[in-house]
């Protein structure tokens, strides 16, 4: 009696204690707003987000933050991990298209790439209708990125999905 009490105990404390499933293996997120700001941010799989600021609007070269051209890391607290966490598990990637686009000047656009094991889906959005649950993930990554408490750095990043939200380089200079 006693070793099946044992058996039972120990086999619900490993069920128990088996690894919980990541929720994403990469995600990241890029946005423009044509008067604002443009910046890219990639989230971990644990409280660690690396950001950069690409542009801004904020002329001063002096403002404490963000400055333009510019990484930065920061850390979620554990309600932020969670909202993160719920947005994203309400969302069906494989079934979301891969462009939202309306044909208008100005206003915002930004671009997502979320991978999980083999699956890698990319979304371009520069459109009014777009499924609530990307405008909901899109308004809360906007929103948090304020609240974070961002720490400057020299470390460089790969951001792919800036790509398409910058604009190109000048032409060089003809004398």
């Amino acid at each position: 009696m006693k070793q099946k009490i044992l058996i039972i105990c120990i086999s619900i404390f490993l069920i128990s204690c088996s690894k919980k499933e990541k929720d994403f293996d990469s995600f990241e997120y890029s946005f423009a707003g044509t008067f604002s700001t443009v910046f890219s941010i990639k989230f971990t799989d644990n409280d660690t987000v690396f950001m950069r600021e690409h542009w801004n609007s904020e002329r001063d070269e002096n403002s404490k933050f963000p400055k333009q051209r510019t990484n930065y890391f920061a850390l979620m607290n554990s309600q932020q991990r969670k909202e993160l966490r719920y947005l994203l598990q309400k969302i069906n990637f494989k079934k979301m298209d891969s462009e939202y686009f309306e044909d208008y000047s100005d206003g915002s656009a930004f671009q997502l790439i979320f991978r999980k094991g083999n699956f890698e889906k990319k979304i371009f959005v520069h459109s009014h209708k777009i499924p609530k649950e990307l405008d909901s993930l899109a308004r809360w990554i906007n929103y948090t990125k304020i609240k974070l408490k961002p720490t400057e750095i020299n470390r460089e990043f790969e951001f792919k999905s800036v790509e398409g939200l910058l604009p190109p380089p000048p032409p060089p200079i003809i004398n």
